[in-house]
Parts: C-alpha cells; sequence; structure tokens
C-alpha cells in the first residue's frame, strides 16, 4: 500500500512545499478506524504525519479537523503544528492533511495509565483548550444558549445521512436530549475524544493532543464527562477523576452534569458508529466496519436507551 501512495503523495508535496523533495520512508503508524496515520520522511530531513481518511467514518470532516487544530497551534494549546490540507480526496483517493511529526511518547489505545504528574498536565492542559478565547481564531456566532443543541442537531444530521431508516432509539435520545440540555457556562473548544491514547506526552507533560476529528465548539462539559465514563474509566475510578478536575482545574461535575453527558456521549457514539456500516458498503470493506456498524452501533444505542430510562422511572433526575 505505500508504494501505492507514495508517487502520487511525493508530487503533491512537492506542489505544496515549492520544493523537489522525495519521499524517503512512508509507513503506516497508526490503525485508527476513522483515520489512517502515515510516517512521512522526506529528502530534506523533515518528517510528517499523513492523517488519511477511511471511507467517511464517523461523519467527520477533514477539513473541519485541520481548521480547529490549526487554530489551536495559533492559541497556544498542544497541537501538532499542521501544514497542508488536501480535502477532496483527488490525490490518495481520501481526504487527508499534513502535520509535523513530534517525538515523545504515545500512551497506546490499550494502555490507559499515567503518572500522577501527567494526569495533573493532561487536565490543566485540557483545561486550557476549553477556556481558551478561541474568538480569536474561529469565527461562529454560536452562543451557550444554542450550543448543545447545536451539536445534538450534529450528531442526528450524521445519523440520518448515513441510513435510509429512521432509528427511532435515536430520534427519541434527541428529543429528550434537546428537552433537558443544561444551559452551557461557556462556549469554548471541545476536544469530543480527551483522554489517554489520544496524547502525546514526554512522561510528565503533554507535549499534543492527537485525533482531533470530533472537535467542535460546545460545551466543555462533554469533554469531562466522557474522560470520566469512557475514556479514562480505566484509568482511574470516578471519584478520582472528579477529585482531579476541582484540585487542578477547579471544574465541579455534578452528578445531574454526568448523567446527562453520559447519555449525549453514547448518542454520540451511536450516531457515528452507524456511518461504519455505509463505509463498509462502500469504500471501506474492512471487518472492524462491520462490527462497528452494528454490533457497537446497537450497544451504544441500548446504553443510550438503558440510560434514559433510568431517570424516566425516577431512579435519577437530570
Amino acid at each position: 500500500m505505500s508504494e501505492v501512495l507514495r508517487a502520487p503523495l511525493q508530487a503533491w508535496l512537492r506542489e505544496q512545499s515549492g520544493e523537489a523533495v522525495e519521499v524517503t520512508e512512508l509507513r503506516r503508524i497508526a490503525t485508527g478506524n476513522s483515520r489512517a496515520m502515515w510516517f512521512v520522511a522526506l529528502s530534506d530531513g523533515r518528517r510528517f504525519v499523513a492523517r488519511v481518511e477511511q471511507g467517511g467514518v464517523f461523519g467527520t470532516s477533514t477539513a473541519e479537523e485541520y481548521r480547529f487544530m490549526a487554530a489551536a497551534a495559533r492559541l497556544g494549546c498542544p497541537v501538532a503544528p499542521v501544514r497542508w490540507v488536501e480535502p477532496t480526496g483527488d490525490v490518495l483517493g481520501q481526504p487527508f492533511f499534513v502535520m509535523d511529526f513530534l517525538d515523545g511518547a504515545a500512551t497506546g489505545r490499550d494502555d490507559r495509565s499515567m503518572s500522577p504528574e501527567l494526569a495533573d498536565d493532561f487536565v490543566r492542559r485540557l483545561h486550557e483548550l476549553h477556556t481558551t478565547d478561541w474568538s480569536r481564531e474561529l469565527d461562529s456566532t454560536l452562543t451557550a444558549a444554542d450550543a448543545t443543541h447545536a451539536t445534538i442537531d450534529g450528531w442526528l444530521a450524521v445519523y440520518r445521512d448515513a441510513t435510509p431508516l429512521p432509528v427511532p432509539l435515536l430520534e427519541e435520545g434527541a428529543a429528550w436530549l434537546h428537552r433537558h440540555a443544561p444551559a452551557a457556562t461557556r462556549v469554548g473548544i471541545v476536544h469530543g475524544d480527551p483522554g489517554p491514547g489520544n496524547f502525546v506526552h514526554d512522561g510528565s507533560r503533554v507535549t499534543a493532543f492527537t485525533d482531533w476529528e470530533f472537535t467542535h465548539l460546545g460545551d466543555p462539559m462533554e469533554d469531562w464527562a466522557y474522560l470520566v465514563s469512557m475514556r479514562g474509566s480505566r484509568t482511574m475510578g470516578k471519584d478520582e477523576w472528579l477529585a482531579l478536575f476541582q484540585r487542578v482545574a477547579g471544574v465541579t461535575v455534578t452528578d445531574a452534569d454526568l448523567r446527562y453527558w453520559m447519555v449525549f456521549n453514547y448518542f454520540k457514539g451511536a450516531c457515528a458508529n452507524i456511518t461504519c456500516l455505509r463505509a463498509f458498503r462502500t469504500a471501506n470493506p474492512a471487518p472492524n466496519m462491520a462490527l462497528i456498524g452494528t454490533a457497537l452501533h446497537q450497544t451504544f444505542v441500548r446504553q443510550c436507551a438503558r440510560l434514559i430510562e433510568e431517570v424516566r422511572d425516577g431512579h435519577d433526575r437530570p
């Protein structure tokens, strides 16, 4: 596969950089579901990563990911500098962008451990991302009152676009989320998938957040709840996370916050995962696409419905 990509990528990089460089090394370095990550070494010594879509998985946009990463870099947030974007798919068959390769330790997807020092720095840097003045770099009229509703509708559109048939539990889930949406205290840059496995570090400090495909403007509480209940759940328990948020960032996550955003994140996951079935039928016929688009999608739908049912039964009230 690397030899198939080498020639068109080399020609495109020459065009973008204006230099007659050669690709001296090209190898796959990550096997994420939404994007393929390719290490690219050039004859002038520069090293990059090409982040390539895989059939429109998760309904996310390379152009938007590039835009947010570029803005985050200009705002001083920890992110790999992005260089060029190819949003059409004409060069490699899929949209992609190129960013700098960063040396450092990457927490593996199956290794969710963090030292206390690294956990502190991670929470601190995530809070800085949430509270930075994004208006200097990102043009948006989104208000705190509209932020969560816009995010719900965005994911509803992703799922509806991915399948010709409605999923009643997702339709009901969206209505419930709209009805119970808490008022956001601020609109911030939400990473969308923060935690172990999605950042590079030097052992004690975060050097770059990675995997920005879910990034958007919204209520930062989405990230905190996602970290507690999903990506960070194998790193430490809920009470440990919540105490860490309070101590390092001064962020309080209430039980009501956690319940609401857990429903939201399962809803979001179900909407994103169903796109894999379309990808399996078209551009990406890998077995994991079929599994994510069916079994994992259904698991997230059931979890979303279960949590809503618990609230309706009076076990919890948002």
